[in-house]
């Protein structure tokens, strides 16, 4: 896989399981040394990227994020997230990861976050390179 970018860690924001098992192997398989965290919905992945100062805590190059999900779903996290500091937000691409090609779910997500990008599953190596090399928020929907 050639990139613009190092991919040090990812979070993978998900309730499915084999999906975040799937996706894990499409990171691994990249070849890049990328260190994957799993959050099984929005309220785990704001308790990780809120705790900065745990010794466990890298900060996330890229979020892929479900939008169905108990607890916590997509739109309510991108919400939370949107308060963080710029700082802690900076060099960070979200990208909503869903089955839904609704183009309605696209244009929610980025009324509530501009700088989101957005994809139908499953991950792909060719979304996963597009999005490292800067790719656009334009959706695949």
């Amino acid at each position: 896989m050639t990139t613009n970018r190092d991919l040090r860690c990812v979070l993978l924001v998900d309730d499915d399981p084999d999906d975040n098992f799937l996706h894990q192997i499409v990171i691994k398989e990249s070849g890049m040394d990328t260190r994957v965290v799993v959050a099984e919905n929005g309220e785990v992945a704001w308790q990780y990227l809120t705790s900065t100062r745990c010794p466990d805590f890298h900060k996330p190059d890229v979020i892929f994020l479900d939008i169905n999900m108990p607890r916590m779903n997509g739109f309510e996290f991108l919400s939370l997230y949107k308060t963080l500091a710029n700082e802690q937000r900076a060099g960070t691409r979200v990208v909503i990861l869903s089955t839904s090609s609704n183009p309605h779910d696209f244009e929610k997500a980025v009324s509530i976050y501009p700088d989101v990008h957005y994809r139908t599953k499953p991950l792909t190596e060719k979304i996963l390179l597009n999005i490292l090399n800067g790719e656009s928020s334009l959706s695949n929907v």
